[in-house]
């Protein structure tokens, strides 16, 4: 008797979509005469829509403006029974809104507060905050903007968005939390997060984030200057510091904000998909689990998806591939160490540039998961 593969691998953000992943799974393995399921995996981060939408929510449309002030039309989602609505910030004001140019000063997060005003009215009673794909540094400040919150300097003059106007950021005008009361009306919000890191420190949004989203050295430690005064402006103006809480460095920030102002419960986004899916119950002694991002590094130590995954598969003394567009060797050394993982598969092990990876990732992760594939793997 072979195990059972079950594919659960997050986008390979740029190249791959969770779709066109598992497409390329199920081919290798029908090749090979294994039975297989595929789950359309997300962590809370871009795609986590299509997932939803996959197992019966229904995808609405309102209109935002970008992280780049450029309006767009963009989805959010409502549960089956209308009692749940998710807000992506991928798909509001997400890092593809940049088309490949990263302005980490001038970046934002006004659709957020766009949207929360947009939905107010709808008759829903727990509000998801899908924080994950993030363009910008702006701590949340852009919400507060969105809904018409004046965040003003030292002269009282209204900031700019993004990280420019939190680094010039004074005075959080006192109707902040009475718009903000007006709008969720005491009704739940969870913060569905791809990172539990804290706000500041190694560990916090900027040092972690900041230069994937285009801050050099000097700009990371002005950026990381700023947003310790932010957190001292939100913890005077809410009379809570949420800083250290899971989720605050989130989606750079934007956590911190939805902890403070918005009162929300932080929910890991893997874990919250894994149950939507129900993946976990079909995960036992006799399965092989494929999973994987883009890149396995340090931050996915802390909360994406493969990280829970392992730890079930490891509860369940099931087999784990990992499978990636790329890898540190020192965490993926330290998850073999914890973890029973029979292999890895990486596209950045074919031999092609970075470029043609990327250009041709489809036809690369199947070549080199034929090539790689041990039957091995399926033995019980």
């Amino acid at each position: 008797m072979q195990n059972r593969a079950l594919v659960l691998i997050d986008k390979f953000k740029g190249s791959l979509t969770q779709a066109q992943i598992n497409q390329v799974l199920a081919r290798v393995l029908q090749s090979h005469n294994l039975e297989y399921k595929t789950f359309l995996m997300a962590d809370g981060g871009d795609g986590s829509l299509a997932t939803l939408a996959s197992i019966g929510w229904n995808l609405q449309e309102l209109r935002v403006t970008g992280p780049l002030d450029i309006e767009h039309d963009a989805k959010f989602a409502m549960s089956p029974d209308g009692k749940v609505v998710a807000l992506e910030l991928s798909e509001l004001c997400g890092i593809k809104y940049l088309e490949g140019k990263r302005s980490p000063y001038q970046a934002h997060t006004k659709a957020i507060g766009e949207a929360i005003k947009e939905i107010s009215d709808l008759d829903w009673s727990e509000l998801w905050l899908l924080l994950g794909g993030s363009a910008s540094n702006d701590g949340g400040l852009g919400i507060l903007q969105g809904i018409g919150v004046e965040v003003s300097d030292s002269k009282g003059k209204p900031v700019k968005s993004g990280l420019s106007g939190l680094q010039q950021a004074a005075h959080i005008d006192s109707s902040a939390f009475s718009e903000i009361a007006k709008l969720l009306r005491a009704r739940k919000i969870v913060l569905v997060s791809d990172v539990s890191s804290p706000l500041l420190g190694r560990q916090g949004a900027i040092a972690t984030f900041g230069k994937q989203k285009g801050l050099g050295s000097s700009g990371r430690i002005r950026g990381e200057a700023a947003m310790r005064r932010w957190r001292r402006l939100v913890v005077e103006s809410t009379n809570r510091d949420e800083s250290e809480s899971p989720g605050a460095g989130a989606a750079g920030g934007v956590g911190f904000f939805a902890l403070s102002f918005l009162g929300a419960e932080y929910q890991s986004g893997a874990a919250t998909f894994l149950d939507l899916l129900e993946a976990s119950k079909e995960i036992d002694s006799n399965s092989t689990v494929f999973t994987g991002e883009g890149r396995i590094d340090s931050s996915s130590l802390s909360g994406k998806c493969v990280l829970p995954i392992l730890e079930i598969v490891k509860a369940k003394n099931a087999k784990a591939i990992l499978v990636c567009g790329s890898y540190d060797e020192s965490v993926v050394k330290r998850l073999e160490g914890e973890f029973p993982i029979a292999g890895v598969i990486s596209l950045n092990d074919s031999g092609f540039s970075k470029s043609e990876q990327i250009s041709r990732a489809e036809e690369i992760l199947y070549d080199q998961v034929m090539k790689d594939l041990k039957l091995e793997w399926f033995r019980p």
